[in-house]
């Protein structure tokens, strides 16, 4: 008797998630977040597993105040650790996080508005 394949093909797309193979679009465990500090760690631990980037090159989220967020929305800029000489910038995105779901999404700085859920780029 040939194998039921429709019936392994969920278990298939949760390896490829849990060995990093590919990453999933959401976090598997969103829930809402109440804070600009859990908003953080949301933003924090979403763009280093879209990314691929250690979570220790993250070191500081610079959000912007609620009068300057839509509506349900945390704002603010993810900045590394980096050090440098001179000019530079430690800028490594702009990002909203929905407060109903926890939901991490670009956002539009110049035209302050909300982007794309955050994902990989293809």
């Amino acid at each position: 008797m040939a194998p039921n394949l429709t019936a392994l093909a969920p278990l298939s797309v949760l390896l490829l998630f849990a060995t990093g193979i590919i990453a999933p679009a959401e976090p598997i465990r969103a829930a809402p977040v109440h804070s600009e500090k859990a908003a953080c760690d949301r933003v924090k631990a979403r763009a280093s597993a879209v990314h691929r980037f250690p979570l220790s090159l993250v070191a500081t989220c610079d959000p912007i105040g609620q009068w300057d967020s839509p509506k349900g929305f945390y704002v603010l800029a993810l900045h590394s650790n980096r050090q440098c000489d001179g000019i530079c910038s430690s800028n490594m995105g702009w990002f909203a996080v929905e407060k109903a779901t926890g939901r991490v999404f670009e956002w539009d700085v110049a035209e302050m508005k909300l982007g794309r859920p955050l994902s990989p780029h293809r």
